[in-house]
């Protein structure tokens, strides 16, 4: 059976997973299908006259604005998928943050246009109602969790994975160690007192289980037992 499936709605195509296996590939698909869905629509609706061709116009600007790379659109989730697939959490916040600051300036550009020559504000106004970055960094955070939580079960299935050391300072909070983390790498952390000694050792494993009872705003120092 399919872990997911699609049905048609107002705005185009409506897919989510059955189960909670959530790869890129299939997440890929979910957010393609919305604009696909405004493709198909287009494409029946161009062969009809009168009130048909607006609703082909229509779902085809939709569409088309949709698969834009800017957060939160369905291109934009695409974007955040395949970029930190291939680069990480950090890199992958900065590069879909700075594509979308471009995306947006050139939204505005095109609305001031469309409204100077065709007195049509839709294109400004969709581009002023467009969320801000703190969503972004949201889902980020997200989804790096969620990566860890799933580490597991992929070093289990690969059998041999690769890792990173990193050295930490004893003062440094979960939470800023958790944004440090890389997406396909299992990290080995060394802890440093204020005389930059190694004072102990811990792994990525054990933040992610000192979260489940713990702030994020807590310090490795109060969290684990740490000493030569």
């Amino acid at each position: 059976m399919a872990l997911y499936f699609v049905r048609p709605s107002a705005i185009g195509l409506k897919a989510r997973l059955r189960g909670k296996t959530k790869s890129f590939k299939r997440l890929a698909i979910i957010y393609f299908s919305g604009p696909l869905g405004n493709f198909l629509a287009a494409f029946i609706f161009f062969f009809v006259d009168g009130f048909g061709r607006n609703l082909f116009e229509a779902n085809l600007a939709i569409g088309l604005f949709n698969l834009l790379p800017i957060y939160p659109m369905d291109g934009g989730q695409i974007a955040l998928i395949v970029i930190y697939k291939l680069m990480g959490s950090n890199r992958a916040f900065k590069t879909l943050k700075r594509l979308s600051l471009i995306m947006r300036i050139g939204l505005y550009g095109a609305g001031l246009f469309q409204i100077l020559f065709f007195g049509n504000p839709s294109l400004m106004v969709a581009a002023i109602l467009l969320p801000g970055t703190r969503l972004l960094e949201e889902t980020m955070r997200l989804m790096k969790l969620e990566n860890l939580l799933n580490r597991k079960q992929r070093i289990v299935n690969r059998k041999i994975y690769p890792a990173r050391h990193l050295v930490v300072m004893e003062d440094s909070s979960l939470g800023d160690i958790v944004q440090k983390l890389d997406y396909d790498r299992f990290h080995v952390l060394y802890v440093l007192n204020g005389d930059m000694e190694i004072i102990g050792q811990i792994t990525e494993q054990q933040v992610v289980k000192a979260l489940q009872t713990c702030s994020a705003n807590d310090r490795i120092c109060d969290v684990f037992f740490l000493g030569m």
